[in-house]
């Protein structure tokens, strides 16, 4: 049943939210650690497959911040899986607790039940008695009361005690009654007896009916206080119960923590020894390297001193040509210098011939020009010949049209002819005289002509001799650029040597530069070489102390986390001692209470003796009639008894007090170990990140290795 309870209360719990939302952010960031992790291999992958046999070179910072995001992320991640693992276990430990106190709650209700039930059934049970008790009573007092007796004159008359230190009842009033037996029974009783003793005994009936009834309150309050306790002592054992369980639990869970401690330690102490061995082999291939670097400083010297030698031979070679191309270039300016001069005499000539050229052709334009105004005005003169000519003719047929006018009109107008006349003879002599000045003029022009003439053939001669001279010059212009030609000749094929010769010169030099380079490259690829090996050497070493370091810090951890597992075994030791301590404490409390139940048994008893001994009294009385005087020793032993119930209620108020004492002290241990349970959590999360961080330098010596690996195939790659 509680398996099936256990199971259900497990199955309610995971379909609770926060627990499911727990268990999604666990899937969705395994799920993100999977994905960030397949990427993380496929570029390490890719990044091998592309480097293959070369030396790891240094991430580009793109995919240096990726993985430091993705580093970033996935411990976010983490710490949030832990968070909520952490809370998740919270939650779990505090619904068990819960639902521990909750079932010893309910058990101790189930037992305060049934004992109610069992007390009420006691209480009617009692109460039943009591009734029938206090009838029988009330009807042997009517019958004591309305019986009339003769017994009169008993004051005198000795009661006897109701202690329990004298002898039973029965005897003392066999004894009394033998002795007084024929006074009371010769002696008439009066009336007024009767009345003071049934007042007497109805008073005496109603003291004992009211201190029967507190001692009934005080009995019920102190069943009630009883029941409280029987209570609170089956909640205690129930909940050392479950205590113990919970301790065996917490026994067991750290047992096997001591043993996960202890495994975990061995591992440690493995991976120490592989770490050693790792560091002995580290230290082997250094040695290796460092033997591998002297033979390549001596091949270095080797190769210093070949090119020492090639550099001599090199240098001697460039001497050489040096001399060569001095020797050259004298040759080659001297060969400019002739052709400079030839030039410059070229250039001369070309000058003076152009200048002449010049000088002709802008003479030819000039004589050109004159020629052509001297044409163009004996054409604008011919052309005014002709039209004076025309005018003449049109003046002539005028003057003869006038003529005939004048021969028609000479009798009409004799005066206006003449004056007409007069006007056409001396325009007529302007005209001459125009024609005459014209005609001066084709003379002047005829002149001039001529001695443009003159001066063309003139011209003409000087051209024809300028010829002459130009061809000259255009000969020895010729002879001049056979000569030239020649000379470019030489001087091109100066300039191939020469080009020849620099084009060595440059692929000397370059080669040297190149040589230079390469040897200077080598050197720099050797001082890498040392300086990244001296690096490696220091980072390793470095890193071996760290490690070493890490690890003696590990192992203490270790050492004091085993010292702390130990001290909190023997704090658990000793909390089981406190616990069998607290148990005995809550037996021996269980003793007492059962022997004050025993006590309140035996007072019960006592009374109900008492009552008896009243009862017996009663019928003695109704018996042997007797005096209403009350015994001398019942308001004492009342006294008494209230005084012992009362010690009884403190003593019950005190051990009440000292429970409720022991109770707190419970809880203050609960929850003292409640604290070291939570400190012993923190000291696991504590173990758990030492392991992560042993991981971590694990992987860096996995990754240490592979570089040193790196560096061997490059070592040997480079011999080879």
């Amino acid at each position: 049943m509680e398996n099936h309870s256990l199971r259900e209360e497990n199955r309610r719990l995971r379909l609770l939210e926060p627990v499911k939302r727990a268990q999604e952010m666990d899937a969705k960031a395994i799920a993100k650690l999977e994905k960030t992790f397949l990427e993380v291999s496929g570029t390490e992958q890719n990044d091998k497959s592309q480097q293959g046999f070369l030396p790891k070179v240094a991430k580009e910072p793109c995919s240096l911040a990726n993985t430091e995001k993705l580093k970033a992320q996935l411990l976010q991640i983490q710490s949030e899986l832990n968070n909520s693992k952490q809370e998740y276990e919270e939650f779990k430990e505090l619904t068990r607790k819960r639902q521990l106190e909750l079932e010893s709650e309910l058990q101790s209700l189930q037992k305060a039940n049934l004992n109610l039930e069992n007390l009420l059934e006691a209480t009617k049970a009692c109460k039943r008695q009591e009734v029938s008790q206090l009838n029988k009573l009330h009807a042997e007092t009517l019958k004591i009361i309305t019986t009339p007796t003769k017994a009169y004159q008993l004051w005198s008359r000795p009661v006897p005690k109701l202690s329990p230190e004298t002898g039973s009842f029965g005897s003392t009033h066999t004894q009394n009654s033998g002795k007084l037996d024929n006074d009371i029974l010769n002696e008439p009783v009066p009336p007024e007896m009767n009345e003071q003793a049934f007042e007497a005994i109805s008073e005496e009936l109603r003291m004992v009916q009211e201190q029967m009834s507190t001692l009934q309150v005080k009995l019920d309050e102190e069943e009630h206080k009883n029941l409280k306790l029987q209570q609170r002592i089956d909640k205690l054992e129930h909940h050392s119960t479950q205590m113990q369980e919970l301790f065996s639990s917490e026994r067991t869970d750290w047992t096997k923590q001591q043993q996960q401690h202890l495994s975990q330690l061995n591992a440690l102490e493995k991976q120490l020894q592989d770490t050693q061995t790792k560091n002995d082999f580290l230290k082997s291939e250094v040695h290796d390297l460092r033997v591998v670097l002297h033979s390549a400083d001596k091949e270095l010297s080797s190769v210093k001193l070949e090119y020492g030698s090639f550099k001599e031979s090199q240098e001697q070679e460039l001497n050489n040509l040096s001399e060569r191309h001095m020797h050259i270039q004298l040759q080659l300016d001297n060969v400019r210098l002739e052709n400079e001069k030839l030039l410059e005499s070229k250039a001369c000539l070309q000058d003076s011939y152009e200048n002449l050229q010049e000088v002709m052709k802008f003479e030819i334009d000039q004589l050109s020009k004159n020629l052509q105004n001297c044409k163009k005005e004996n054409e604008t003169l011919k052309s005014d010949l002709n039209n004076l000519m025309e005018l003449f003719e049109a003046e002539k047929e005028r003057n003869n049209k006038l003529l005939l006018q004048f021969e028609e009109d000479k009798e009409n107008s004799s005066k206006e002819i003449l004056d007409v006349l007069e006007a056409v003879r001396q325009e007529k002599q302007k005209e001459m005289a125009k024609c005459e000045q014209q005609m001066a003029k084709v003379q002047k022009l005829e002149e001039s002509l001529c001695a443009t003439e003159k001066v063309i053939s003139s011209l003409e001669k000087s051209r024809d001799a300028d010829k002459e001279v130009v061809a000259d010059l255009m000969s020895q212009i010729q002879e001049l650029r056979t000569s030239v030609c020649e000379k470019t000749e030489t001087i091109d094929t100066l300039k191939q040597e020469l080009k020849d010769i620099n084009c060595k010169y440059d692929c000397a030099l370059v080669d040297k530069e190149e040589s230079k380079v390469l040897i200077k490259r080598q050197e720099a690829e050797i001082l890498d070489l040392k300086e990244t090996l001296r690096l490696r050497i220091l980072s390793e070493d470095i890193e071996r102390d760290m490690l070493c370091e890490d690890l003696a810090h590990a192992t203490e951890q270790l050492n004091t986390l085993t010292e702390a597992s130990k001290k909190h075994s023997a704090l658990l030791q000793s909390a089981q001692e406190e616990l069998t301590r607290k148990e005995a404490l809550i037996q021996e409390l269980q003793q007492e209470l059962n022997q004050k139940k025993d006590e309140v048994e035996q007072k019960k008893n006592e009374y109900h003796f008492k009552m008896r001994q009243l009862e017996h009294v009663m019928d003695s009385a109704a018996e042997y009639p007797q005096s209403p005087k009350t015994p001398p020793h019942f308001q004492t032993h009342l006294a008494k008894l209230l005084e012992t119930q009362e010690r009884e209620i403190e003593d019950g108020r005190a051990s009440k007090i000292s429970l409720q004492h022991l109770v707190t002290k419970l809880s203050e241990d609960r929850e003292v170990k409640n604290a070291e349970i939570l400190r012993m959590k923190e000291q696991l999360s504590e173990m758990d990140n030492l392991r992560l961080e042993a991981q971590q330098l694990r992987e860096k010596n996995w990754l240490l290795q592979g570089q040193l690996d790196d560096l061997k195939r490059q070592k040997d790659s480079r011999c080879y």
